[in-house]
């Protein structure tokens, strides 16, 4: 989790012109987190590409692996220092662990739509088997690589630990899709970071 700095020498940009390097600029992350973009000559400059506006999450840097989901219409990006697959999709359902143990991710794909209220009340109800007690302590409406979903927090026990739940549920044309990741209550905020990194490498397809 705690895991060159791209040590970068500033040289002289050459005589060619500008509209040609942005054409062929690619974008690249330093170890250290800062986002550059790169020339095909070698030179470089801060990307100043804005963040996203405030509920709205784009692709994380560190998701390099990729999980085939929705019948392989989708995708969860993650990233494979912190997870691993556990299985690929079977029957619609597929699961991830973290890297360091307790810390879990299951996947559910369907090809129905389901109105969002009523996808939110099949979550709980959901829960609510494994965790009589299961209730939503948090709702968010958030958009996730161009696609709308409803964030669910959610609190439970199961055989005497508590739980929580933190999964991201999408209806639409293209079926329905919960991403749910969970572990203990009491270690969640160690979770927190990661799973939220987790959550926003889904990007539904057209």
């Amino acid at each position: 989790m705690k895991y060159l700095y791209l040590a970068l020498t500033l040289t002289l940009l050459p005589a060619t012109p500008v509209w040609t390097q942005e054409k062929t600029q690619e974008k690249a992350t330093t170890e250290s987190g800062k986002k550059i973009l790169v020339f095909p000559d070698g030179t470089w400059k801060p990307d100043a590409e804005k963040p996203a506006p405030a509920g709205q999450t784009t692709l994380p840097a560190g998701a390099t692996a990729k999980l085939m989901i929705n019948r392989g219409k989708s995708a969860l990006f993650y990233n494979p220092k912190k997870w691993k697959v556990e299985k690929e999709e079977e029957g619609g359902r597929s699961s991830l662990e973290h890297t360091e143990g307790d810390g879990y991710s299951i996947i559910i794909t369907e090809r129905l739509e389901i109105p969002l209220d009523g996808l939110k009340n099949i979550a709980l109800t959901n829960a609510k088997t494994a965790a009589p007690d299961a209730q939503i302590v948090s709702e968010e409406k958030r958009r996730v690589n161009g696609k709308d979903v409803i964030a669910l927090k959610i609190k439970g026990t199961i055989s005497e630990i508590p739980f929580f739940y933190y999964g991201y549920y999408y209806s639409g044309k293209e079926g329905t899709i919960q991403a749910i990741t969970y572990t203990a209550q009491n270690l969640f905020d160690e979770f927190k970071g990661d799973v939220e990194e987790l959550l926003s490498g889904l990007v539904i397809n057209p």
